[in-house]
């Protein structure tokens, strides 16, 4: 889970928290490339199949490679908004483990 300002509730068990922003961009940028080669082997192996005919291999075609570059491009879309909020994030308000994280350090030292 993120160490980034926990909550204190339930609400720090669902999914979304389990990961920060950067780790979700991450997540949607790799399932963009898998369904980008998804829909490349999918291509390939549709067109070298001996059956079909003209109409039916470019119906095909459109069909099936046309929902895999549909989630790709989802996927990608999704990836880019994720990075552009986590950027507004920490630019309107920046994490404060670091600070916790040095007032802990600084605490320690004055009780030694």
């Amino acid at each position: 889970m993120s160490n980034c300002c926990k909550n204190k509730c339930w609400t720090k068990y669902l999914p979304h928290n389990w990961l920060c922003l950067k780790g979700l961009y991450v997540v949607f940028i790799v399932l963009f490339y898998l369904a980008l080669g998804l829909a490349i082997y999918t291509t390939i192996e549709i067109v070298r199949h001996p059956l079909f005919a003209s109409g039916e291999l470019w119906g095909t075609l459109l069909i099936a490679v046309g929902q895999m570059l549909g989630i790709a491009l989802a996927c990608l879309t999704t990836a880019k908004f994720l990075k552009a909020v986590a950027k507004i994030k920490h630019a309107v308000a920046p994490c404060c483990c670091h600070e916790e994280k040095a007032k802990e350090t600084k605490k320690e030292e004055k009780a030694k």
